[in-house]
């Protein structure tokens, strides 16, 4: 797998009202009208650290738009790694023991490649998020991406659940990935600790992956009620 859609097998972490973190797989949903959410998280493996962070808002017409910044730290170095940029648009909402969907689009940024450092790699995923009863979810993608370095397509996936076991603890499960190699699979929780304020904590893997395939990944998000003019 290239790095291009590594990042983006990683990293396309859902923020929106009903997946969120530690979810790599997005949702069908989107934060109110005029509010904010931070997202920022560590994943840690043997051979790298990389902290994430990923602001987002929506301004109006029910477009989250986002945006996440990496640093890496392997082999005593630091530096800043990848970025990205999306927009997320929901078309039809979840109903209780129904479905909704949406659009999300972006550019991914590679910073530690020899060339198209820019935000030059391109992406497209239509998330749909089934509702079967109150407090669990599924959430299904597919979509596409462009490797501008390598001057490939590939497609995007990724299946996730949610289930509710009390009103503050969330287990979450899911496989995600690209054609082009082995799926990654997440298993873990997600705790809200006040309004507005979760925390997680999972682990991440690939069945025949290297060390930098399996690593634990502790988070938080804090959303915002709406608040912009």
């Amino acid at each position: 797998m290239s790095r291009t859609l590594a990042v983006i097998a990683f990293v396309l972490a859902s923020l929106a009202a009903h997946a969120g973190r530690p979810l790599s797989t997005e949702d069908a949903a989107t934060l109110e009208d005029k509010a904010c959410q931070l997202e920022a998280w560590v994943d840690r493996s043997r051979v790298e650290t990389r902290a994430w962070a990923v602001p987002a808002c929506n301004f109006g017409w029910g477009i989250e738009w986002q945006a996440g910044f990496a640093r890496s730290r392997a082999g005593g170095e630091s530096a800043f790694s990848e970025s990205y940029v999306q927009g997320k648009k929901v078309l039809a909402h979840p109903t209780e023991g129904g479905a909704g969907f949406g659009i999300v689009a972006g550019f991914a940024r590679i910073v530690r490649r020899e060339t198209h450092r820019g935000y030059e790699d391109p992406y497209v995923l239509v998330p749909v998020t089934w509702t079967p009863t109150v407090g669990t979810a599924v959430h299904f993608n597919l979509g596409w991406t462009r490797d501008r370095d390598a001057k490939s397509d590939a497609m995007l996936w990724g299946i996730a659940g949610e289930h509710a076991i009390t009103p503050r603890v969330t287990l979450v499960a899911e496989t995600f990935g690209t054609d082009r190699d082995r799926p990654f699979g997440r298993i873990g929780a997600r705790v809200n600790a006040a309004k507005g304020l979760d925390f997680d904590l999972t682990v991440v893997g690939r069945s025949g992956g290297s060390s930098a395939d399996r690593y634990l990944s502790i988070g938080l998000t804090w959303a915002s009620s709406p608040f912009l003019p």
